[in-house]
């Protein structure tokens, strides 16, 4: 038998949220953020997928010989903590400044629009790619 090591990385925007975990189209369990699972699988050719509501990862084709370990990463989509978090922290400037300060400081809107944006486009067109999954190593 051979193993598979799925390791889900710690990130802010699924904190709370279980990815559904798919070989061959068949959910075998689910991951918390943070969480690593081993599942033993008999030796052969599988397809591996992780999903999150309607959104999924692209699927991972990997053979498991006997006594080998394939490890696969699992994350959110490229750059989602850091375009997310600053995006949220350009709102807090925009209200601090215009509702505190009485500044009027309006392009700081549109830049929150086009930060919100993107992660809109993984919920809509890239729900296929929402969560990155690859490989990390196969012995």
């Amino acid at each position: 038998m051979g193993k598979l090591i799925l390791n889900r990385n710690s990130e802010w925007n699924n904190k709370g949220r279980n990815f559904r975990l798919f070989i061959d189209g068949t959910e075998i369990g689910k991951i918390a953020d943070g969480e690593t699972q081993e599942f033993e699988l008999e030796s052969g050719k599988y397809q591996f997928y992780a999903k999150i509501d309607w959104c999924k990862s692209k699927t991972i084709d990997f053979k498991l010989s006997e006594n080998e370990v394939t490890a696969i990463e699992l994350t959110g989509f490229k750059y989602g903590n850091l375009v997310v978090s600053i995006s949220l922290g350009v709102l807090l400037v925009y209200y601090i400044s215009k509702y505190a300060l009485k500044i009027e400081m309006d392009f700081l809107a549109a830049i929150v629009c086009l930060g919100f944006l993107y992660p809109i486009y993984y919920l809509t067109f890239g729900k296929n790619q929402y969560i990155k999954a690859h490989e990390i190593n196969n012995k």
